[in-house]
């Protein structure tokens, strides 16, 4: 059988789960296309790194961002099962978080004191981990937004505030790996 990628009942602004309707800009929708755009982004990266020289540095990058992705798709899960009020088990705990915390600990072990701010950009990748960053701070507002009224998990919000702090490690280890320098504002 081919495969439906279109049905056309969701021409009209509204999406169903089960026999509800929820309109398409339902926060519950913005919280999931929020982390839809980042997993995408995070795939985005992937390729990049994918490029980088040495197996051992591309090992690292790859292995880290598709466990980033694997979180993603959890986090998504979570707040699926909350929104369209079903059952679910799976959902990011501490255990994300403090795999999150040991990656970013080991990366800032081979990186130089931050002294100043620092533009976003140099290599290729760390321009891709920028912007995956940004995207994951757009992710944790619309999670904030729709935990208004229905409440997610404080790990799923330390979660989301950890994982742009491991992206912005990566893009200073990418730029660090490849010997770009950072730029910082003049103001």
């Amino acid at each position: 059988m081919k495969t439906m990628f279109f049905t056309g009942n969701g021409d009209k602004g509204k999406s169903g789960f089960g026999k509800k309707k929820f309109l398409k800009d339902n926060v519950l929708f913005y919280a999931l296309g929020a982390l839809d755009t980042l997993n995408s982004l995070l795939g985005w990266c992937v390729v990049e790194a994918t490029q980088l020289r040495k197996k051992k540095e591309r090992d690292v990058f790859t292995g880290a961002l598709h466990e980033f992705q694997e979180m993603l798709f959890i986090a998504q899960a979570e707040i699926a099962s909350i929104g369209f009020c079903v059952k679910n088990t799976k959902k990011v705990n501490n255990t994300h978080i403090k795999r999150l915390e040991e990656i970013i600990k080991d990366v800032d072990k081979k990186l130089p004191s931050i002294t100043k701010f620092i533009i976003p950009g140099g290599c290729e990748l760390a321009t891709r981990l920028d912007i995956a960053r940004a995207s994951t701070r757009d992710a944790e507002r619309a999670i904030i937004s729709f935990n208004r009224s229905k409440k997610c998990s404080p790990e799923l919000l330390a979660f989301l505030n950890r994982l742009s702090s491991v992206l912005f490690a990566l893009a200073r280890l990418s730029n660090h790996t490849l010997g770009v320098c950072e730029q910082h504002p003049v103001y």
